[in-house]
Formats: structure tokens, C-alpha cells, sequence
């Protein structure tokens, strides 16, 4: 039986992700598509967030609002998924043994669980039958959620 580290180093010397790995542009045009997957998806969830604590675009419905986001969100999502698993793949070791880099994976974990779980039913219905501190208080917790996925996804070159 394989362990999984047998079977990320296997997968990481295939020919696709050694060329990755070893060529001059994929690799930096993997990790644009990895930023501009972030950015769509912050962008979102931000809109999103912000309608929830009524701090923007009140003129539309929670719940419309979301309907229209969340397409962008799972687009989004999958760019980000899909680049970090190549860039995971050409260097599995090093990633597994960053800090940044575990920590990255839980906080994605509990913000992807929470956005499209927990907090669902919060963009279901209007806002306004709920005291504003809690639509504030979860706005704010999930916003800082899905940021710290990307300061951690930042620290990782640092530490």
C-alpha cells in the first residue's frame, strides 16, 4: 500500500508537473491564475458581505445579490483550487512542512464550510429580520476568514 507522500512524489514527478515545475513561464502564469482566482472570489464575497451588514448596495435583495455572486464565487473558487493544487504538486515537501501553508489550508477549509454551509441560510432571507450586530458579526468573521487564506497564502514565501 502507498502512502500518501509516496503518491504526491509520484504525482509531482509527472511530466506535467515537472514541466510546470521547470519551465520559466508556467509556473508564473500558474500563480496569476492562483491571484486573479483570489481576486474574483474576495471580490464576491466582499460584495456579498457587505450587503449582509448593510454597508452596500441595500437596494438590492440578500438574497438576488447572492444568486448573482455565487457563480463568480465557485469560478473563483476553482481557479484557486486548480492553480494551488499545481503549485502544491511541483514542491509537496516544501509546502507540507510550512506552517503558512497548513494554516492556509485550515482557514480555506473553515471559510469554504462556513460560506457555503454554515452561512448559507444568512443570505437566504433579508437581513433585516435579524438583529444588525449579528449580520455584522458575521459578515465580519467570515470577511476575516477568507483574508487570512491570502495573508497566510502571502506569508508563505516569507517564512
Amino acid at each position: 500500500m502507498s502512502s500518501p507522500l509516496s503518491v504526491l512524489e509520484w504525482l509531482s514527478n509527472t511530466s506535467t508537473i515537472s514541466a510546470i515545475r521547470e519551465s520559466g513561464f508556467a509556473m508564473p502564469a500558474v500563480q496569476a491564475m492562483h491571484l486573479m482566482g483570489l481576486t474574483i472570489l474576495l471580490a464576491a464575497i466582499l460584495v456579498l458581505h457587505l450587503r449582509l451588514a448593510g454597508a452596500s448596495i441595500t437596494e438590492w435583495s440578500l438574497p438576488a445579490m447572492e444568486r448573482q455572486l455565487r457563480p463568480w464565487a465557485f469560478a473563483g473558487l476553482t481557479l484557486v483550487m486548480v492553480s494551488g493544487a499545481l503549485m502544491f504538486l511541483a514542491n509537496p515537501t516544501k509546502y507540507l512542512a510550512s506552517g503558512p501553508f497548513l494554516y492556509k489550508l485550515s482557514a480555506l477549509g473553515l471559510a469554504v464550510t462556513c460560506q457555503f454551509g454554515v452561512f448559507r441560510r444568512f443570505f437566504a432571507c433579508d437581513p433585516r429580520l435579524r438583529p444588525r450586530a449579528v449580520n455584522v458579526t458575521v459578515a465580519a468573521l467570515s470577511l476575516t476568514l477568507w483574508f487570512s487564506v491570502g495573508w497566510a497564502g502571502r506569508a508563505i514565501a516569507f517564512l
